[in-house]
């Protein structure tokens, strides 16, 4: 029995060594974007069908769709939490450990551009993250930690009492290891 909780003691710290290495991933400020050879309407409507596809596959609820503007946004989910294997919204480990400590979402955009002169189709793919912000509630007393979660806590800095409202989502600028995701996913579905 010794020998087994060394073990898996052994495991844990492995584990947490390993994801205390984790660093935010670089966000650059390039756009994501490939380039289709479409000849005809029916490739540009097998590439507009692989791109709605790959955001429902990916738990993205459709929001706009609008095949002649060339848009499609969707709207924003929230990120994956580490007991939810299913989910592919979390590409980088320090994406994966942010949402299962904290609220994140995430929506997005993928705008097509037909160029008729060249048969080229340019998609750009772009995914937000947002962070969820609430004030902070003011604790009296021991017990007030069991209310932390409902309306019921007055604000820290005013004393009055908050509500949902008082909530908002902070821009933490695109997700380009879940645009490059996204795109190889477009990508392979086309068998490009």
């Amino acid at each position: 029995m010794r020998n087994i909780n060394t073990i898996l003691t052994g495991i844990i710290l492995t584990a947490v060594a390993i994801q205390s290495g984790c660093t935010a991933p670089q966000r650059s400020g390039a756009l994501t974007t490939h380039t289709f050879m479409t000849a005809d309407s029916q490739q540009r409507d097998e590439l507009w069908r692989a791109c709605t596809e790959t955001l429902r596959e990916n738990r993205f609820k459709l929001d706009q769709v609008d095949q002649r503007a060339g848009v499609i946004t969707t709207l924003p989910e929230t990120s994956k939490q580490f007991f939810e294997f299913w989910r592919k919204d979390a590409r980088t480990c320090h994406d994966f450990w942010e949402s299962s400590l904290r609220t994140v979402r995430r929506s997005a955009k993928i705008e097509i551009n037909f160029d008729s002169e060249t048969d080229l189709t340019k998609a750009c793919i772009q995914v937000n993250r947002e962070r969820f912000a609430t004030p902070e509630r003011q604790f009296n007393n021991s017990i007030a930690a069991l209310r932390v979660f409902r309306n019921e806590l007055p604000s820290a800095q005013t004393g009055q009492p908050l509500t949902d409202a008082d909530s908002y989502w902070i821009a933490d600028g695109r997700d380009p290891a879940m645009e490059n995701y996204l795109l190889n996913e477009i990508i392979t579905r086309l068998g490009q």
